[in-house]
């Protein structure tokens, strides 16, 4: 990949036919012919043009800082992929400036905005908001940006790093189907309510559908029921968040549906926690009475009572990959995009029925 020309004072006078000083005067705030104002306020839009971005092709010198947007920095998925990403940026002599846009759309934009005048030499970048708002991006025409832990379906055109959360759904589905489960609950889990039971299919192949993981996971889910001639079956599907108390308020909701179910995917570990709790709370045993499975291999995974099995997928390994990539690209290499492995954990929460 080759590096992005980056809009200069001189690109910008040419284009709006004045001289640099005048484009450095208006720049600075300092009063200019009425007549050239729109000129020249025409070309540094036309031009993406960024006072900052200038200054850095100038100076000839990086910054030595990477941003990183994440939708949650609490969340331990997203604690232990910035841990793997700052110890990377380490060796190479970097730091990650990281900023949450707390799940909202509004936020991320404002970070957005507020990262493309900054002196970062790229951007490592988790979206939370839908597709169709990547338009925002356009600011970072002139520097690198890594799509970190979602799907290439997301932004075409942008390097992406992910994990192969789909294989995880489907790993965790078709062991439970090996034990001889047959009514297997699945707990999405979203920022927001996107979808209901019913209307989840409908999303699948939606623009930006990518971005959310729980979908990717509820395809490999799919994927082994299909493989085993078994139809999707809304009652057993519950749209949840991501903490512990959404999985036991998912379970609860499972529940008050009076469908048989033996067994339950979950799309975090945390979630999973919140749901072995509950049963407990109800006098349902795990596993005797139903086999429950995380996602995320958390290291309080092993601690639950009992051990949860769940899907691993190395965020820290994850937050390495980025950094090295992100590198690269701003040495001006080529990089693709790369997917990481997953594997199932096998503990104490799941049992042949």
């Amino acid at each position: 990949m080759k590096k992005r020309n980056i809009a200069t004072l001189e690109d910008v006078a040419e284009l709006a036919k004045v001289s640099v000083a005048t484009v450095s005067r208006f720049i600075n705030g300092k009063k200019i012919r009425p007549e050239l104002v729109d000129r020249v306020k025409e070309a540094a839009e036309k031009l993406e043009y960024k006072p900052n971005s200038a200054a850095r092709a100038v100076r000839g010198s990086q910054s030595g800082i990477i941003g990183m947007i994440l939708p949650q920095l609490q969340d331990a998925y997203f604690s232990t992929l910035i841990e793997g990403a700052t110890r990377e940026a380490l060796k190479h002599g970097k730091t990650i400036m990281v900023a949450s846009s707390q799940g909202k759309k509004e936020i991320e934009n404002q970070l957005i905005h507020q990262f493309s005048r900054s002196l970062i030499d790229g951007l490592i970048y988790t979206p939370v908001a839908t597709g169709g708002n990547f338009v925002e991006t356009n600011a970072f025409r002139n520097m690198p940006v890594i799509i970190a832990a979602r799907n290439p379906s997301v932004y075409p055109g942008f390097v992406h790093m992910y994990q192969n959360t789909r294989k995880g759904g489907y790993l965790s589905t078709s062991y439970l189907l090996s034990l001889g489960h047959r009514r297997i609950a699945f707990f999405a889990s979203f920022w927001e309510k996107i979808c209901t039971p019913e209307s989840i299919l409908d999303i699948l192949d939606s623009p930006g559908s990518g971005v959310y993981l729980s979908l990717d996971r509820f395809r490999g889910y799919l994927d082994a029921l299909h493989e085993a001639n078994l139809e999707y079956d809304p009652e057993l599907m519950v749209i949840c968040g991501y903490g512990s108390n959404t999985g036991a308020e998912a379970t609860l909701e499972l529940l008050s549906r009076c469908v048989d179910f033996d067994a339950v995917v979950t799309a975090s570990d945390t979630v999973a926690g919140g749901a072995v709790r509950c049963l407990a709370q109800q006098g349902i045993e795990v596993p005797g009475d139903v086999s429950v499975i995380g996602f995320g291999n958390l290291p309080t995974s092993a601690l639950f009572s009992p051990a949860l099995t769940t899907v691993h997928y190395d965020m820290f390994a994850l937050g390495q990959e980025t950094v090295r990539g992100m590198n690269l690209l701003i040495e001006g290499s080529s990089v693709k995009n790369k997917e990481l492995d997953v594997k199932l954990v096998l503990r104490g929460s799941t049992m042949k029925k």
